[in-house]
């Protein structure tokens, strides 16, 4: 099966397909070296950037053309056409500064060690481009207090703007009414964290591209993202710098910038959210030693369920905390 060529004019379909068209035509526009590649389908040269699908974990790649003022020329990848674009490009320090200027720059800052180091890295390019970047944190009343007083501390002390949002209801709240987060049921991500930035960005005046420290080496499914792409929920650019950065570089970069140690650091285990998804025995053993009252809200969101679900599954069995608090104790 090969690619085919396809023509958007941006005026039919969903807001969504619009707006990513337009997207893609001021990417395609702003001649970003590392996502040039010569078109498999066409034989052009364009710009590669993905489209979000919804339920898709890896989502469909197009090389865009410019056409002038007029529409892009779109042509869409299939997977063997995907998979070898994907292994040649990249993202320079060059391209970046040329997103910078293409609106006003929101850094994702959770407080971790990639977004740390992105942090600093977009920092430099600003001041090289002779803007002020924004940090975004999200505060998902699920984390550590450490990591706010990080957060507040590092962006006082690289001389960076903060935005701190929060969700309306506090995790603890919301759990007890809805039910554990999961592998399966993630509402937490959307509710704690994109909805309060979704609000946040949609009070910004003008275009604004977001920055994140997502990383291909995190997982298989990572490193299928692109570095530049279009944010279904934001309605923005989003770009992803340090996307092709190994973990060495994230850590020399970090020491030798005299960069903070980030809590998650110090403490020795996640310090940014505690919603209840990807956990195992040992997260709650530390939680409960480091964080015992964090980890009696919990209890509390596990009592709420009536022994319906618990955030510990070992082996077919659920294992309420208060079991798990007990065994420690003894």
């Amino acid at each position: 099966m090969s690619g085919q060529r396809k023509r958007n004019n941006g005026n039919g379909g969903s807001p969504y397909e619009a707006a990513w068209t337009e997207a893609a035509h001021l990417v395609s526009l702003a001649g970003l070296k590392g996502l040039t590649a010569q078109c498999p389908v066409c034989g052009a040269m364009g710009a590669l950037m993905s489209k979000w699908v919804p339920k898709t974990p890896v989502k469909p790649l197009y090389v865009v053309h410019a056409n002038g003022g007029g529409s892009p020329g779109l042509c869409e990848l299939n997977k063997e056409q995907a998979d070898a674009a994907r292994a040649e490009i990249g993202i320079t320090s060059r391209d970046v500064l040329k997103v910078l200027r293409m609106g006003k720059p929101f850094v994702m800052f959770s407080g971790g060690q990639d977004s740390l180091c992105l942090l600093e890295y977009m920092r430099r390019l600003g001041e090289r481009a002779g803007l002020e970047i924004t940090a975004i944190h999200a505060n998902t009343t699920a984390g550590f207090p450490e990591v706010e007083d990080y957060v507040e501390a590092v962006c006082e002390q690289l001389g960076v703007a903060l935005v701190t949002v929060k969700p309306d209801h506090d995790y603890f709240e919301i759990a007890k009414r809805w039910g554990i987060p999961g592998v399966r049921s993630r509402w937490c991500c959307e509710t704690l964290k994109i909805a309060p930035m979704r609000r946040h960005l949609a009070t910004v005046e003008g275009p604004k591209v977001i920055y994140d420290g997502i990383r291909a080496v995190e997982s298989p499914l990572r490193a299928k993202y692109v570095p530049v792409w279009f944010h279904p929920a934001f309605r923005c650019i989003s770009v992803s710098p340090i996307h092709g950065w190994p973990d060495g570089k994230v850590a020399r970069y970090i020491k030798s910038n005299g960069l903070p140690e980030s809590p998650a650091a110090q403490l020795g285990t996640s310090a940014e959210c505690w919603c209840g998804a990807y956990k195992c025995r040992s997260d709650f053993e530390a939680l409960l030693d480091i964080h015992p009252d964090i980890f009696d809200k919990l209890v509390e969101v596990e009592e709420a369920q009536r022994g319906k679900y618990t955030y510990l599954y070992e082996k077919g069995e659920r294992i309420p905390l208060a079991s798990l608090r007990q065994e420690c104790e003894e």
